[in-house]
């Protein structure tokens, strides 16, 4: 639970949100018997946010996450025109992503999407607004999620 709180504090609600959410529910339920169910409610509630994703995964179920970055492609097979990446969640947890984009010259830029974006798929294609060949995609880059494998977390150029 403690891994869990401190995910769902630095990476998903942030710091303020988390914060707020967690002292309204220490003072709505103090001296009384609280369930887990009023926590997950006071939590959503103050912190605005629906997280039965979070909750059924980590704390209901005992769900595994395995993020993939599958593949990237050039629009008009020109990387002047843009890339679509794909990303896939091969377990049941999903989790908000965090990429780091390198291109050639040896930029390095931050992508965050919202874990809504598994409401529907299990895969997701984005439009990166490149302007020059990606050397490698890598999903969480500082080891912040609790990723189950490794291994197919980073995509590479063949060239």
């Amino acid at each position: 639970p403690g891994i869990g709180l401190s995910l769902l504090r630095d990476e998903i609600l942030g710091p303020e949100r988390f914060d707020r959410a967690f002292t309204a529910y220490i003072e709505r339920w103090a001296f009384k018997h609280p369930t887990p169910n009023d926590f997950f409610r006071t939590m959503e509630n103050v912190a605005g946010e629906n997280l039965a994703w979070f909750w059924r995964g980590w704390f209901v179920n005992n769900w595994k996450s395995d993020i993939a970055v599958n593949d990237v492609k050039y629009v008009k097979n020109d990387a002047k025109n843009g890339a679509m990446i794909t990303i896939e969640c091969k377990e049941k947890m999903p989790l908000p992503i965090i990429l780091e984009i390198t291109t050639t010259s040896g930029k390095k830029e931050t992508i965050k999407l919202p874990v809504e974006i598994w409401e529907r798929n299990t895969t997701w294609t984005f439009r990166y607004p490149s302007t020059e060949e990606i050397t490698s995609v890598v999903f969480d880059p500082a080891h912040v999620l609790p990723d189950g494998n490794t291994a197919n977390d980073v995509w590479k150029s063949v060239k």
